[in-house]
């Protein structure tokens, strides 16, 4: 999907696991938990235990920009890396899940973060100055398996569940 960008996944050939212990305590101490509270109807005690870390680069002349698409994951992380906002364009859209023909826009500012359910259609619209850095962080289910279908209400995590990595009910 991006051709400049770096896989961080130790258990992948040829990644470059420089921010895996950073990762991995984000992913355990937050993303973990807020997609548990953001979306507890897709997110089970097993849906999220596992990830896939690598950055994407926008530059004009290089890749800049990324079509609608859907993650590999039930819950992602984009984390918007850089420092300054000398940037224009890059934009973020995802498309509404009740009516397709609308799209929300998000202006992805340096150091924001989003949180969203990987099953929904999303956009990087093209940068047209500047250079933008991303750390994305998919979380799935056990050998890569990504819940689409939604609990029941009575089998959804409770408190406790949200903010247990075991994710007890």
């Amino acid at each position: 999907m991006n051709r400049f960008g770096v896989i961080l996944d130790p258990e992948v050939s040829g990644a470059v696991p420089i921010l895996d212990d950073f990762v991995t305590h984000l992913v355990d101490t937050y993303v973990r938990p807020l997609g548990r509270l953001f979306f507890p109807a897709y997110i089970g005690p097993e849906d999220d235990l596992e990830m896939f870390a690598f950055t994407i680069q926008y530059r004009k002349g290089q890749d800049v920009k990324l079509n609608e698409h859907r993650d590999a994951s039930v819950v992602t992380l984009n984390l918007n890396l850089n420092l300054d906002d000398n940037i224009s364009g890059s934009s973020l859209y995802f498309v509404d899940e009740e009516d397709k023909s609308i799209r929300h826009t998000v202006d992805f500012r340096p150091g924001m973060a989003l949180i969203h359910k990987g099953s929904i259609r999303h956009a990087a619209l093209p940068i047209l100055d500047g250079e933008r850095q991303n750390l994305v962080v998919w979380l799935f289910g056990k050998d890569g398996d990504v819940r689409v279908s939604s609990y029941p209400k009575k089998s959804q995590l409770g408190p406790r569940g949200r903010w247990n990595p075991g994710g007890e009910l």
